[in-house]
């Protein structure tokens, strides 16, 4: 691939290998590659393969279970709880979101809570899984508390993400949202980069707003009170309720290397057959997004987007073209590459 694209596919091997070489057994790295790549893919970078240098440096200090067998520690009904053995989440997230699909096809709708977990990479892929299995899906995470309270100057809860997805008339639509004003990782990935942050991103550590990715000391809630209690809406559903742990309970991914995190997510599934029905339901949304397309743009704005439309398109153009690798990643993971032993792709 020219120039600093790489294929998906031959990402997705690449970091496949790199997992598998750091200890993560063949089938749950290459589930934790597929959701890194289809971050990049759909331009959600800041949960893609930047993630692949803590994973493994976690798995290899046995941080990360590099060979876990979660369990339905709990089923009743239409709710369930799975035990991550404190594996990479994608791996029971994937397990808990197949299982919500399960449940929901036999009772409607299927609720599957997840403890002893860790970072499960972009909420959305959970969502879309269930989506395109014909399910309103849901999926929240907690994460380690990186966001002050509004009004508060002390890290007290995580981005703590919110993702929906469900059929359309002509496929999905989804939408994937952290409740702070922007992902961490977004934060991480221009300090590394030598970028600067947008103000209103984060603070330092007297709370004044900075442009300074390397000087944040905490980001923020999104808009305010209200992204707050989004956020606290989230730490209830996905930590409280799976008994995970919660705020600084969950433990920090990048700082605590002497205790493995404790992440908790929720996975639903709603099957619209037993509602609306699936025909009138799909109808029913596509005719919204039309609605809202149709709408005049206003002054300066190009045109009205519906949420997960810059992803699709960004999907089809990164499938075309190749995913972007900022040059400071490409060395990274070159680099994680000749420590581990994995031959890394040629680019340039």
């Amino acid at each position: 691939m020219p120039g600093d694209r790489i294929d998906p596919a031959e990402l997705e091997r690449w970091g496949q290998a790199l997992l598998t070489a750091a200890g993560l057994d063949a089938a749950a790295a290459e589930t934790v590659a597929v959701s890194l790549v289809d971050a990049n893919r759909r331009a959600t970078d800041s949960h893609g393969v930047a993630r692949l240098p803590i994973y493994s440096e976690r798995l290899r200090k046995g941080l990360m279970n590099g060979n876990p067998a979660p369990r339905v520690e709990r089923e009743d009904g239409a709710v369930a709880l799975v035990d991550a053995d404190r594996g990479p989440g994608q791996v029971a997230g994937v397990i808990a979101t197949d299982l919500s699909i399960e449940l929901a096809r036999r009772h409607g709708i299927g609720a599957v809570a997840v403890h002893r977990s860790s970072h499960y990479g972009a909420a959305g892929f959970y969502a879309i899984r269930a989506a395109e299995a014909g399910m309103v899906g849901i999926s929240t995470t907690n994460s380690e508390p990186f966001v002050i309270p509004y009004g508060g100057l002390g890290h007290a809860l995580g981005t703590n993400p919110i993702a929906l997805a469900a059929p359309t008339a002509d496929g999905i639509f989804d939408l994937d949202m952290a409740t702070s004003q922007v992902a961490v990782n977004k934060i991480f990935n221009a300090r590394d980069e030598g970028r600067t942050i947008p103000e209103g991103w984060g603070v330092d550590e007297q709370g004044q707003t900075t442009t300074d990715p390397a000087a944040v000391y905490a980001a923020v809630p999104l808009g305010g009170y209200k992204g707050y209690a989004l956020a606290v809406l989230v730490e209830v559903l996905s930590g409280v309720l799976s008994g995970s742990g919660v705020g600084h309970g969950v433990g920090r991914l990048y700082e605590d290397w002497d205790r493995a995190q404790d992440v908790g997510h929720f996975h639903l599934a709603l099957d619209p057959e037993r509602l609306v029905g699936r025909a009138r339901f799909e109808q029913l949304l596509s005719g919204l997004l039309e609605q809202l397309k149709a709408v005049p743009s206003a002054p300066g704005a190009d045109e009205v987007l519906v949420p997960g439309e810059p992803e699709a398109r960004a999907k089809a153009e990164r499938e075309r073209d190749g995913i972007p690798l900022p040059p400071t990643l490409w060395v990274t993971l070159e680099e994680l590459s000749g420590e581990l032993g994995v031959a890394a792709p040629a680019h340039g």
